[in-house]
């Protein structure tokens, strides 16, 4: 069978997919990826096939993403969700992802939850699809009402029936690797598949800070935070909750901040452009991150409590989910302080009850996501949901 995967062009879109992408090609199946070019180079490392697509590119979406600076959280998912997303992005994809889907004939085409154009060139030949849900998929049904415009907008544009409340969107079934407990409880309308990522033991970690002791913190803000001047002073921020604090921290920065940009570094912590987030997170007595979902997602998995500090997207609604069920603490969106960070870090770390809450909440989302299906089954669940007849654009919803 031929599973034809969709994506972003951002390391944390792709990345969710790679569990997925492996676990076909384990099964024999013959994997490709459609993305931007960027791309290439990290598929190419999946073994998988590439096939490139159009993208605005940073000129067209640089003005877009500026308008978020300032944005009210609602303004910056109709900015990103809808206007860069599902509008500029989607609109780019799609001539070239359907020159491949003519070309290549995959049976199902599987999506990156924020890549719009494989739901709309599926439906438009008439091919089976699903989607990587990278958040939690209620979460992410949230998003509909942004993303159904312009996702209706681009399928009428390619002959589809109207579909102006975004039923498309609401009954595509969902992959993922989150659990229940991160959900709210009202779910998406469609069918959840479940699964565990397969994850090794993690290596030691180098001795970065000597001698020096004391609670090892990994601090993140992802991988494209760096790359928009109107966010960068939430390292600055961090650096200084974390400076007089008897700690040893390491920072993740990504490629695209100028390391000059951080300013004066403490001692104590240690500075690294990336790292495989599985090597460090399973070490960290606590994480300080954006609450972005695959490091959210990464972090509960190994049973280590997080402080929350969002910013934009989907990263509030993961901060408050992670605080609901008890395994960290979220603040505010894009207006914490230092000694905001510094004291939740200290909730976090306390001895006592404080830790034990954090951590057992944390263990015990570990336990839930240990015991779902192997990611192995889901090539099981691709087959099946390729082999469904197609129903009046409803597609997979029909079962799960």
């Amino acid at each position: 069978m031929q599973v034809l995967f969709t994506t972003l062009r951002n390391a944390s879109h792709f990345l969710p997919l790679i569990p997925f992408i492996s676990a076909c090609r384990r099964r024999g199946h013959e994997v490709a990826v459609a993305a931007p070019p960027d791309v290439a180079e990290r598929v190419a490392a999946t073994g998988a096939s590439f096939f490139p697509f159009g993208h605005p590119g940073d000129e067209g979406l640089g003005p877009l993403w500026g308008r978020l600076r300032g944005a009210s959280e609602e303004e910056s998912m109709r900015i990103s969700i809808g206007e860069i997303f599902a509008g500029a992005c989607a609109g780019a994809a799609l001539p070239g992802l359907l020159e491949t889907i003519s070309r290549w004939r995959p049976s199902i085409i599987i999506r990156e939850s924020q890549e719009y154009a494989g739901l709309i060139a599926a439906q438009k030949v008439q091919i089976a699809h699903a989607r990587v849900a990278i958040s939690a998929p209620s979460g992410e049904a949230q998003m509909v009402p942004y993303a159904a415009a312009p996702v209706d907008l681009h399928g009428r544009a390619a002959g589809l029936p109207p579909d102006s409340s975004g039923e498309r969107l609401i009954r595509e079934t969902a992959l993922t690797l989150f659990p229940a407990s991160l959900e709210l409880e009202a779910e998406a309308a469609a069918p959840v598949l479940r699964f565990r990522a397969t994850r090794k033991e993690a290596p030691p970690l180098p001795q970065w800070w000597g001698a020096r002791q004391g609670p090892f913190v990994y601090v993140t803000l992802g991988t494209v935070v760096g790359g928009f001047d109107m966010m960068r002073s939430t390292y600055r921020t961090v650096l200084d909750a974390v400076a007089d604090l008897p700690i040893r921290v390491l920072l993740t920065v990504g490629a695209d901040l100028p390391l000059d940009a951080l300013g004066e570094v403490p001692p104590h912590v240690h500075v690294e452009r990336f790292l495989p987030q599985d090597d460090v997170i399973p070490h960290a007595a606590a994480v300080i991150c954006h609450g972005g979902s695959g490091t959210v997602l990464g972090t509960l998995a190994a049973g280590v409590p997080m402080v929350v500090a969002p910013l934009f997207a989907d990263q509030p609604f993961n901060a408050a989910r992670v605080a609901a069920t008890g395994a960290g603490i979220a603040l505010p969106t894009r207006g914490t302080s230092a000694a905001a960070v510094r004291e939740a870090l200290s909730q976090v770390l306390a001895d006592g009850s404080a830790q034990g809450s954090f951590g057992q909440a944390a263990r015990k989302i570990a336990k839930e996501i240990s015991e779902l299906p192997s990611i192995d089954d889901a090539p099981l669940e691709i087959e099946r949901l390729a082999r469904l007849p197609l129903n009046a654009g409803k597609n997979l919803a029909d079962r799960g």
